[in-house]
């Protein structure tokens, strides 16, 4: 006999049904009742404005910017805690994990009081305060790396368990040096990792708007800001979800394409 798992039904209620209705406001007329019609217009109309495309590269730039800044740190310290740590290993890794089980919008402010006039960071720097380190795009940056590092980390150190560390030894007794190490074995065989971590953290980093919204300035306005105004500032229900069913399309042909 087949059995009917309660998960499948929570699945249909809180993704699939919420994501048909999404469809669904995309493509109604305005006012949006089932009386009013179908159209493609809402599609056409984030298509084509002129401000979609900037706003979408300014969120490009501060993703990429912020994924790089992530892995220049993961890598490193991923193969510090599989081969250097020891017995700190463990410690190192539950380190990761309660760094992130502070509420994310409460690390977010934590960072708008280390970052502003009074701050951290301007009280170690000397002269007059710093005007550019908060309400910027270096804010934002800053503050979407710090706040999803343990996503990156985890799935590389995940990925370099498996590595067997006599490879290292074999490649130091053939003349090897740090770089060829990394670049030969270190990356290619931590590739699934690290492609697992920008899909955990790029993707949900293309829709952020709460950390823009509390650290960011003018400069520094992403989509996610972009859906949110459209649908509960304009009230366009019909481009909004227009511009979020694009956004989760190109989120799919990211994954595949990792």
């Amino acid at each position: 006999a087949r059995r009917n798992f309660p998960g499948k039904r929570a699945l249909v209620l809180l993704f699939l049904l919420p994501l048909l209705i999404m469809v669904q406001m995309s493509v109604i007329k305005f006012p949006p009742l089932v009386s009013s019609g179908y159209t493609l217009s809402h599609y056409t109309e984030v298509l084509t404005n002129d401000l979609n495309p900037h706003i979408a590269w300014t969120t490009f730039t501060i993703a990429t910017t912020a994924m790089a800044i992530m892995l220049v740190i993961a890598l490193p310290l991923a193969y510090f805690m599989v081969f250097k740590a020891g017995k700190w290993e463990l410690l190192l890794l539950l380190s990761l994990v309660l760094a992130d089980e502070l509420a994310p919008v409460v690390k977010v402010y934590a960072w708008q009081v280390i970052l502003g006039r009074n701050g951290i960071f301007n009280w170690l720097i000397p002269g007059p305060p710093v005007e550019w380190l908060l309400y910027s795009r270096f804010a934002v940056i800053l503050t979407l790396a710090t706040t999803y590092i343990t996503y990156t980390t985890i799935p590389i150190y995940a990925a370099m368990k498996a590595i067997d560390a006599s490879m290292f030894e074999s490649a130091i007794d053939l003349g090897a040096g740090w770089w060829v190490q990394s670049k030969r074995l270190l990356i290619p065989l931590a590739a699934p990792g690290i492609f697992i971590a920008m899909i955990l953290v790029y993707i949900p980093m293309l829709t952020d708007f709460v950390t823009a919204d509390i650290v960011g300035g003018t400069g520094s306005y992403m989509m996610g800001q972009r859906v949110r105004d459209l649908i509960l500032g304009a009230g366009d229900w019909g481009a909004g979800s227009a511009l979020n069913l694009v956004m989760l399309f190109v989120s799919i042909v990211f994954s595949l394409l990792a």
